[in-house]
């Protein structure tokens, strides 16, 4: 199978046969599926094993409203739909993914499936994420609990006498892009910077990554509008595509969700070469409600027939 993105967000799509969402902790995750239930033919709630905090139970009086099917963490989405909707054909289907609430982990999961299961096949996957209204970020260091490739994502190489170079998302969190340079000492680091409708979003990001912005070449940032999911593509595409044959390429997508979601899918379309890692501090501890702001940016994903 061939992989191609291509400039279509889930507003310009008018039905789809199957829709995948978070019911989370977080107000907004319930958003798109607001927008966009009555479009779908099979809804599937993502249930995370905890963080039945702040907006989950209002986010599960809604599923259960809809009759979105439960898919467990950890869980196959395959399995799942076999079981529940038996005889229905998801080849060449329509399907929207709100990657908005979903952490890492389960994004990489669910977009394994997608995208290599024959089960999926030919599927045109609209990947969609709401913008969360702007809040100062938590006023506290958040020390690395999980920093590993996440799985299905890791990528290997066929030439590991390459210098590492490091592509890095940069996000809230206080000090983590200069924690993975520390620990993945790369040759060469390159930071994705993102920029947003909120002038106070962007002063936030870089008072956070002060430290690394300080000490990295100018001209290794690249400024990405999170507004314009496609043209980010494009974006990395462009550097990768430069440094791929003399270089082993690390892809560390921390700040918003919708980045990861572009990182997981270059690596499947890019090739084993790339690799893709998980920088992570969250606990329930930490952890915030967010609300919808009330604009939505997406892509979509063909998979095609190899040549």
């Amino acid at each position: 199978m061939r992989i191609e993105v291509i400039n279509l967000g889930p507003e310009e799509v008018s039905s789809y046969n199957l829709m995948i969402y978070a019911v989370g902790y977080e107000e907004r995750s319930r958003y798109l599926a607001q927008e966009y239930a009555d479009r779908c033919d099979v809804r599937v709630g993502y249930y995370f094993s905890d963080g039945r905090i702040f907006s989950f139970e209002e986010n599960d009086q809604y599923r259960k409203k809809i009759a979105a099917h439960v898919l467990p963490q950890g869980s196959s989405l395959v399995k799942l739909l076999q079981t529940m909707e038996p005889g229905r054909c998801f080849v060449g289907a329509k399907v929207l993914l709100d990657v908005s609430s979903l952490n890492r982990g389960a994004m990489a999961s669910l977009l394994g499936e997608l995208l290599e299961d024959d089960f999926f096949a030919e599927i045109q996957l609209t990947l969609a994420y709401s913008i969360a209204k702007f809040r100062e970020p938590v006023d506290e260091e958040v020390q690395f609990l999980d920093f590993a490739p996440l799985d299905g994502f890791e990528g290997w190489t066929s030439n590991p006498e390459l210098p590492a170079v490091l592509v890095l998302g940069l996000g809230y969190e206080t000090d983590h892009a200069v924690g993975a340079v520390e620990f993945l000492d790369p040759s060469s680091t390159f930071c994705f910077f993102p920029s947003g409708n909120d002038a106070h979003f962007d002063t936030k990001v870089e008072e956070a990554n002060k430290p690394l912005l300080e000490i990295i070449n100018k001209d290794r940032v690249i400024f990405y509008p999170v507004m314009s999911p496609y043209q980010t593509y494009w974006q990395m595409y462009s550097l990768i595509h430069t440094i791929k044959h003399v270089a082993r390429v690390i892809l560390v997508p921390m700040g918003p969700k919708i980045f990861c979601s572009l990182c997981l899918v270059f690596q499947k379309a890019f090739g084993e070469e790339i690799s893709v890692w998980r920088a992570s501090g969250h606990t329930l501890e930490n952890a915030r409600d967010a609300v919808a702001q009330g604009m939505v940016v997406g892509y979509s994903v063909v998979r095609k027939k190899s040549l």
